[in-house]
């Protein structure tokens, strides 16, 4: 585990990246979720057009984020196993899924029940190995500096939604759905090499005989327990109920209906959000150990809703590319702050079951699109967009106010 100093001034935000272990994962990273963004807008994107439904479109992004509810299994794995090895093997999996997708698009005409499964399983080789990538991080460079190694990780993963999408977007329109899934199968590859030469890090604890359950339940109630990491717990639900569905489901439905840009508009809009999101994790690598960090992380993720609420009001494009783009630089706060907070608070040999709690607290998104997606199909996605997104500001208010030990956190 490093000894490195914590960040004092702006230029060693990027202190993490003198361990080329750190460099490798990083780099790692940002390829794999180039894939899995880009998968996802192709998903989704063929999920509207063989229904034209925007519960249709719900459903599947329901679907492709419901194993975050394996959260607390991701937990087990991350404290009990060697990481490096859990890495590559998701990332395996994740690549024989997608060529399988993308051959039977090519070679058959592809279902809708099919995108619904391909989503799924896709999700199944992501979600539940989080804690065991954030684990990792912390591994690698550890507490000094983890907060600005977790903003550089997290800037891999929303850059990731910067390029691989909107090529993804124009590669439909140009060559169409098919070709785009093996295009967002090939990331995975370099994903993986870069992982080959990594090894375990040693740890000074880690559960690997005690029972399975009993883990489960010391993970769940540390983390309940512990007001300042329920507080984050219950600021994760709440963007993920009123927020995340909006940019993780209805984005295919602007596009189409409201703003008229098609399949290259959407990846626009995706790209534009993704570049939101890295200038807001970049700018919080670049902070270095900054103090308030509670502060940040309330007032990003209202500030998150207010944007979402401000994006569905207008049919202007220029005007809801750079809402969006607003959008993703705002919930870089929310989704750095709140995986950093929880590796500060949680006990060292707690923290990946620490890290599967709060997944499934990001789990509230499969149900919340169900729900949002329903809601769309009846009053319209505008509608539930703002009520959404002021519900998201208002609940961060009451949560300030409410559990003032989380806007206290150093």
């Amino acid at each position: 585990m490093s000894t490195a100093e914590a960040p004092t001034s702006p230029s060693a935000g990027l202190a993490p990246f003198a361990d080329w272990r750190f460099r490798n994962l990083w780099i790692s990273s940002g390829l794999f979720f180039s894939g899995f963004w880009a998968q996802t807008v192709v998903l989704a994107w063929l999920a509207f057009e063989l229904t034209d439904s925007e519960f249709a479109v719900a459903a599947f992004t329901a679907a492709r984020f419901a194993p975050l509810l394996t959260g607390p299994v991701g937990g087990i794995i991350a404290d009990r196993t060697d990481r490096p090895k859990m890495l590559r093997l998701s990332i395996a999996v994740a690549f024989g899924i997608g060529v399988g997708v993308a051959a039977l698009a090519t070679f058959g005409e592809i279902a809708y029940w099919q995108v619904l499964i391909a989503g799924l399983l896709i999700g199944t080789m992501q979600a539940p190995f989080q804690p065991v990538r954030f684990t990792l991080i912390m591994d690698l460079v550890g507490r000094d500096l983890v907060s600005t190694a977790n903003a550089l990780n997290m800037a891999a993963m929303f850059g990731s939604r910067i390029v691989a999408p909107a090529i993804a977007g124009w590669v439909i329109s140009a060559a169409g759905a098919d070709i785009a899934l093996w295009f967002s199968a090939a990331w995975y590859v370099p994903a993986w090499l870069l992982l080959v030469s990594l090894r375990e890090v040693d740890r000074a604890s880690a559960v690997r005989d005690s029972r399975i359950v009993a883990d489960l339940l010391e993970g769940f109630r540390i983390a309940v327990r512990h007001r300042e990491m329920a507080g984050v717990l219950l600021a994760s639900v709440a963007a993920n109920i009123f927020a995340w569905p909006v940019v993780q489901g209805f984005l295919p439905v602007f596009a189409e209906e409201v703003l008229d840009v098609g399949a290259t508009g959407l990846g626009i809009l995706v790209a534009a959000n993704g570049l939101g999101s890295l200038a807001g994790a970049l700018a919080i690598a670049w902070a270095g150990n900054f103090p308030r960090k509670g502060r940040l992380f309330l007032v990003a993720t209202g500030t998150f809703g207010l944007l979402l609420t401000a994006f569905a009001t207008t049919e202007q494009i220029p005007v809801a590319v750079t809402l969006i783009f607003l959008a993703g630089f705002a919930s870089a706060g929310f989704g750095v702050m709140q995986s950093t907070l929880m590796l500060l608070l949680a006990p060292e040999d707690v923290r990946g079951r620490a890290m599967g709690v709060l997944m499934l607290s990001i789990g509230a998104l499969p149900l919340s699109l169900l729900v949002l997606g329903a809601i769309a199909g009846a009053v319209g996605v505008v509608a539930t967009t703002i009520v959404a997104g002021v519900m998201l500001a208002l609940a961060m208010a009451l949560l300030a106010v409410g559990a003032p030990g989380v806007w206290r956190l150093p």
